[in-house]
């Protein structure tokens, strides 16, 4: 395919404070962009008002950057803590992202917008490309966007169908998703499945004793690893129970490592005091997403008992790890683990059920790794982030045949853009 001109708009994208959040949206970017497309992004982030020491470290973030040499506009929207604009979000994102599409497109004329989740930046992209008379594409995350938010009231069901409808092409992460999007409303074409990925560089042919060594883990207990930010939806506590049950003699428990912050840390520690687990569970914070493949090849068994999914992206890089899943058959998760062959599926918030998956896969030798080897030959073929730009291009393809239209050639942007480097 010849080289497209693509204006991402997500809110969620690496900044110099907050290096971690939408890597997956990043990595997406650098994987077209090393197929020989041009991206560029726009990531609205929240107006700090001057005085307010607690949001200080928003205002530090550059209007303009470059991330990886991917150019990033920063533009600053109104938003209210604890997301107490509600629906309202959607026109405060437009605003903020309006002017910098035109003038991006009359400077550097792009051939299409791609949105990543429906709502806000969906939305947002809808209205501002189709005033510069581009296509728009979204892809659907799931649990923030489709399979959560509308349950929320009828002003953001209305919001998310909106979206929907004036979007020219929807991608949804897994299959759970496409039909949470076609049951709100009818898209204006058919959704396009295509999943998340992971960076085989980062996450593939890790040596676990290696691994164990750097982070200072046991070399022979087995571990098992949650990667998320820690908030009830992703069901860690119930993992903290399962772990407290596993054996009555502590040195046969697995070591459980917990990467992630979240504002139930504090919960969560405190329970693993009640319990008297504290030597089987090790909270390692945030960690770089580059450092996270550490974290995977150092453990057996990846475990994300979640309550709610889209397609979760650890699941992806843990399969190209080579590492088996313990997970909870929400969302996508079923359309990756296969119960019993590349790991193990439990019903959401039974700890019992999750205590006997991990007795099962850990307790029985060779089995975790058997079932890694499985998991790893099935993403090798599908979730790289390089198979998944492929199937974003056939996307582009068809909109752009649709369109019926080319955009002239551009001069590209000048070099007087600011380099950070970010996972």
């Amino acid at each position: 395919m010849s080289s497209v001109r693509i204006l991402t708009i997500s809110h969620l994208y690496p900044s110099e404070v907050d290096t971690t959040a939408g890597t997956f949206v990043h990595q997406q970017v650098c994987a077209l962009r090393e197929r020989g497309h041009d991206v560029r992004v726009i990531s609205p982030v929240g107006w700090a008002p001057p005085g307010v020491a607690r949001y200080a470290a928003h205002r530090a973030v550059p209007r303009c950057t470059r991330i990886d040499g991917v150019p990033v506009l920063h533009p600053r929207m109104f938003v209210l803590p604890g997301a107490k604009l509600g629906p309202g979000v959607v026109h405060t994102t437009l605003r903020a992202i309006i002017g910098h599409v035109r003038r991006t497109y009359r400077d550097w004329p792009f051939d299409l917008v791609h949105a990543h989740m429906l709502v806000p930046d969906g939305w947002a992209a809808a209205s501002a490309g189709h005033a510069v008379g581009v296509p728009v594409v979204a892809t659907a995350h799931g649990s923030a966007d489709v399979l959560q938010t509308p349950n929320r009231s009828a002003a953001w069901r209305r919001t998310v169908i909106e979206s929907i409808t004036e979007l020219d092409q929807i991608i949804a992460v897994s299959h759970a998703v496409a039909h949470g999007v076609c049951d709100l409303a009818r898209p204006r074409q058919g959704v396009r499945v295509i999943p998340n990925g992971a960076d085989p560089s980062h996450f593939a042919d890790i040596d676990r004793a290696v691994a164990r060594r750097a982070l200072g883990l046991p070399a022979d207990r087995p571990v098992a690893l949650f990667v998320g930010h820690l908030t009830e939806l992703k069901g860690v506590a119930d993992l903290v129970d399962a772990i407290g049950t596993t054996a009555a003699d502590p040195g046969a428990r697995p070591l459980l490592a917990i990467v992630g912050e979240g504002p139930l840390r504090a919960e969560l520690e405190t329970r693993v005091a009640e319990l008297g687990i504290g030597e089987s569970v090790r909270f390692a914070g945030n960690v770089p997403h580059d450092d996270v493949g550490a974290w995977m090849g150092a453990c057996d068994v990846l475990v994300l008992p979640s309550l709610s999914e889209g397609l979760p992206t650890v699941i992806c890089e843990a399969m190209v790890a080579g590492r088996a899943v313990i997970a909870t058959p929400v969302g996508g998760t079923p359309e990756l683990v296969e119960d019993g062959v590349t790991g193990a599926l439990v019903a959401p918030g039974d700890v019992p059920a999750l205590a006997d998956a991990l007795r099962a896969v850990l307790g029985t030798p060779g089995r975790a790794e058997a079932m890694g080897g499985l998991a790893a030959a099935r993403a090798k073929e599908t979730l790289t982030w390089s198979a998944v730009a492929q199937q974003i291009e056939s996307v582009y393809r068809d909109v752009l045949a649709r369109q019926h239209t080319t955009a002239p050639e551009a001069d590209p942007a000048g070099d007087n853009i600011p380099h950070i480097a970010v996972p």
